[in-house]
């Protein structure tokens, strides 16, 4: 993925190019020092003992351990080469040509050649190592999150045959089996990547033997990296987006029946307030049996906050490294000068490293559990106890004024998150009816 000599001259380099260089190293550099404490946070939070029974927080937990490891395979790569510092060496630019004095004169130029050497580049071993390290976490955090996708469809779908997968034990097991299969397959890169030179320098991402090794190899990595797990991705949010759409859609349904079924029950006499009562009743009775082969019972407010984190999540993953893959596998060796490949080499890596480095982010804006055990970590877990309830109270005195205690029975005996009607219009029609059957 890099370019195996980096020599800068000192006088002719281009001083716009040396700054993109240096900002986008100092990037690199941010990537690592602010997504490593990130993704440690995400480990200790997902993986605690109060989260293990949930198989996407198990995912989530084991998807920020292989993102800290991406962190220190490129990046770390640009950032040792670029501030790493490097004795230069003297070259002599003989104004006459004249090849046959080897000795510089007062006509000669003097100028500076500075080698800047990648990590990748000190020995063949670092060579291998780091791009078999890279290469084989960068799938597996992918099929890792396609597997999140998968899980998470098949936990709120109810599927009765698959849904052992999303047992905590399996899922583990399937996150190993993935860790291993990507591992085990890219073994081959620790004997066929880099060689040495015969002027004892390492050349590595070429092959001695086979040149359009790492080529064909890249092109894979696209399929296997990007190009798969996307579709699989893309296949399964969208069935997970049209579920949260239907299961708002018949929350906000049944919340207007509920309050329209307050405001109706003011304006009945005393006298044939119990007759409605009734038949309303009879009517939740009804909603409460057809709620319970929804799939969308689960999507209670916690619930849909962990699918929301998981669809954006993919949504920063497709955006910011299919772009990467593509110039790597296609075009990357067709861009001259090597100055400008270098640069632009620098600038997709960094932006396929920004998804692996912004998902603490994307959880803490999106889920409210993880954001109150973060702040359980740091902070008394009493006072956000406490808090929580008292905001849980304000809830449910709010409802509560607005029901009658019959309501409010129903209320506490059927679940407002895990309503599914068929017929709520001709349950509204039915209350509005027999409403003015009663006034009249």
């Amino acid at each position: 993925m890099n370019d195996s000599l980096n020599p800068y001259s000192i006088p002719n380099r281009n001083n716009n190019t040396q700054i993109t260089v240096r900002l986008l190293s100092i990037y690199s550099l941010l990537l690592i020092l602010i997504g490593t404490p990130c993704n440690l946070l995400c480990c200790i939070i997902y993986l605690q003992k109060a989260n293990r029974l949930n198989s996407i927080k198990t995912i989530f937990g084991y998807l920020a351990f292989l993102d800290t490891i991406v962190l220190y395979t490129f990046n770390l790569n640009y950032v040792f080469r670029e501030f790493n510092m490097d004795t230069p060496k003297p070259h002599f630019n003989n104004k006459y040509n004249n090849s046959t004095n080897p000795y510089p004169d007062e006509n000669d130029n003097i100028n500076g050649i500075i080698i800047k050497k990648n990590l990748e580049e000190r020995s063949l071993f670092i060579c291998r190592f780091l791009s078999y390290l890279a290469f084989s976490t960068l799938q597996t955090s992918s099929w890792v999150l396609a597997f999140g996708s998968f899980n998470r469809y098949l936990l709120i779908k109810k599927l009765s045959h698959f849904e052992f997968i999303c047992k905590r034990r399996y899922t583990i097991a399937i996150c190993l089996f993935l860790t291993c299969s990507f591992f085990l397959s890219n073994l081959h890169i620790l004997w066929m990547n880099g060689y040495h030179s015969p002027y004892g320098s390492i050349v590595c991402y070429k092959n001695k033997y086979y040149p359009n090794y790492m080529v064909w190899y890249q092109r894979l990595h696209l399929i296997f990296y990007s190009v798969l797990p996307s579709i699989i991705l893309f296949i399964f949010n969208i069935l997970l987006i049209r579920i949260i759409f239907e299961s708002k859609k018949r929350l906000d349904n049944h919340r207007r029946l509920v309050l329209f079924a307050a405001a109706a029950t003011t304006t009945i006499p005393t006298s044939k307030r119990k007759n409605f009562l009734a038949i309303q009743q009879m009517s939740s009775s009804a909603l409460k049996q057809t709620n319970k082969t929804s799939p969308s019972r689960l999507l209670n407010r916690h619930s849909r906050k962990l699918t929301i984190s998981l669809i954006f999540i993919t949504i920063s993953y497709f955006t910011l490294t299919f772009p990467s893959t593509v110039i790597f596998s296609f075009f990357r060796s067709y861009i001259e000068p090597p100055a400008l490949r270098r640069t632009i080499s620098l600038l997709f890596t960094n932006l396929s490293t920004t998804t692996h480095a912004i998902r603490f982010f994307i959880y803490f804006f999106c889920s409210t559990d993880f954001r109150n055990d973060l702040y359980n970590l740091f902070l008394l877990k009493r006072f956000f106890r406490l808090k929580s309830i008292k905001k849980q109270e304000r809830e449910r005195h709010t409802t509560l004024h607005h029901t009658t205690p019959r309501q409010t029975t129903a209320l506490y005996t059927t679940p407002l998150h895990t309503t599914s009607y068929p017929n709520n219009r001709q349950i509204e029609f039915q209350l509005i009816s027999n409403k003015y059957q009663l006034d009249g």
